[in-house]
């Protein structure tokens, strides 16, 4: 790792070329678009066309289709990938063996994070990408011209990225193969601790591990911004050499709201405490508990960095979410069609539980099930994360990066959710259930696409035939 640091953080300048392998998915597409716009040449390949490579394409990115070993050439100098794309893809085996240069995405994102100086690393099982996008936001609003990488799309940017020229950046960290430990940062804000990815950690504690090694990444001059409340917080504040400061709901944190009442239509608000001073009143235009408790973490991150409070409540009460993220993709016949990106059980239960507490009609929850090892380790909590909508619709697993190994399905996880919920239909293909929904409808129902894969599909083609339709 850190050879591989010292290299291009002392070998690169504007003008050389980079080379990403993966180049569509949503940290390389961010970081291709940001060393474009800081006079680096930029190139890369994917599977498939997708928005992000169309993106990079309109930038003037060459992105090729396919990988193929003998577009690794000699006037590249830094290969990037991301680990999706496997040991054995045949670029990063060819890279290898002409001894190029090689990161890993996070690599080059930790050596960026350490060229600007201040980097403010997001992380945690769920929440981040939210809390990622409202310390953003903050920012953005307060003058500081960060540099920022995200994993969804805010309005505010162009898509998933920004290029600053301040020594501000604020990155989204994912723990995913641990690949966030390559980050430099100087802020760290842990959102909450989860057992996610078992295909990555085969146990909760070595998910806790993982994130003791991340705060351990901490400067002495740093700061640790931590969710009082996770079950796990004493023994990951311990570990670190930064002052810790807490958010949450308890009086013994740092931050804390309190008389939380929701707002019309679909907001919510809360006063905030700072060592138990009231400082204000903090306000969304987004729903949810878990969505205050992310704007409590950005407002009071950004708030230690220097921004007067009254400018962060401001400004949080602008924000508009986050693509994928309870976004509302529209209504046709009285159906209101909302989408959202959650794909873990303990995620699954609070956005349902959000709109169970805004919306009085039915609620279909139309979802697809991401990894086959997420959804066989985590089956039992699955089970019962479901209750809070009246008619669940069961897709296909989305496969992603693995292959099916013949022990899990959806069919399964629909016998299981069946002990715990009354109306659980398995249909499976996303076509089926766009026509299925069409058919069974009715005016006053939500839909609900859920998950991590290309379900918004479902909403996105049940709005366009009842457009035809009408």
């Amino acid at each position: 790792m850190d050879d591989g640091l010292k290299k291009g953080r002392i070998g690169l300048k504007p003008g050389d070329h980079l080379y990403f392998i993966g180049i569509g998915g949503a940290r390389l597409s961010a970081l291709a678009k940001i060393f474009q716009e800081s006079g680096y040449k930029v190139s890369g390949s994917d599977r498939t066309p997708s928005k992000n490579t169309v993106e990079l394409e309109a930038k003037g990115i060459q992105v090729y289709y396919g990988h193929e070993r003998e577009r690794i050439t000699e006037d590249i100098d830094l290969v990037v990938y991301t680990n999706a794309v496997g040991d054995q893809n045949p670029e990063l085996l060819e890279a290898k063996k002409r001894q190029l240069p090689i990161f890993e995405g996070a690599e080059l994102l930790g050596n960026l994070m350490k060229e600007k100086g201040m980097g403010i690393a997001v992380a945690g099982t769920h929440g981040k990408t939210t809390t990622t996008a409202m310390i953003s936001l903050l920012l953005i609003k307060s003058g500081k011209d960060p540099t920022i990488e995200v994993g969804g799309e805010m309005k505010e940017l162009p898509g998933n990225h920004r290029t600053g020229k301040s020594p501000y950046i604020v990155v989204e960290a994912c723990e995913f193969r641990r690949s966030f430990l390559f980050l430099s940062p100087k802020v760290a804000v842990i959102t909450n601790v989860d057992w996610d990815h078992p295909d990555c950690f085969p146990t909760a504690d070595d998910v806790v591990r993982t994130f003791k090694d991340f705060i351990s990444l901490l400067p002495p001059e740093g700061k640790l911004m931590i969710w009082q409340d996770d079950p796990h917080y004493h023994e990951l504040a311990a570990v670190s050499k930064a002052p810790v400061r807490t958010f949450g709901w308890s009086k013994q944190a740092d931050w804390y709201c309190s008389e939380i009442t929701n707002l019309s239509p679909i907001g919510i608000k809360g006063k905030l405490y700072r060592e138990k001073q009231y400082v204000g009143e903090l306000k969304l235009q987004v729903p949810g508990k878990h969505n205050l408790l992310n704007a409590l973490a950005a407002v009071a991150t950004v708030s230690e960095l220097g921004v007067p409070i009254e400018d962060c409540l401001n400004y949080i009460s602008e924000f508009t979410g986050v693509r994928r993220r309870f976004e509302v993709k529209g209504q046709a016949d009285g159906v209101l069609v909302v989408d959202d990106y959650a794909h873990h059980p303990a995620a699954v239960k609070t956005t349902l539980a959000t709109v169970r507490n805004h919306f009085p009609g039915r609620v279909w929850c139309v979802f697809q099930p991401h990894l086959y090892s997420r959804t066989k380790y985590l089956l039992p909590k699955f089970s019962q994360a479901f209750q809070n909508s009246d008619i669940l619709v069961l897709a296909d697993i989305y496969a992603a990066r693995e292959k099916n190994p013949g022990d899990i399905s959806s069919q399964t996880l629909a016998n299981e959710v069946k002990k715990y919920h009354k109306d659980v239909r398995y249909i499976g293909d996303l076509e089926k259930i766009k026509d299925y929904l069409l058919a069974e409808t009715r005016s006053g129902d939500l839909v609900m696409t859920m998950g991590a894969g290309d379900i918004f599909k479902v909403g996105e083609a049940f709005l366009r035939a009842k457009e035809r339709n009408n």
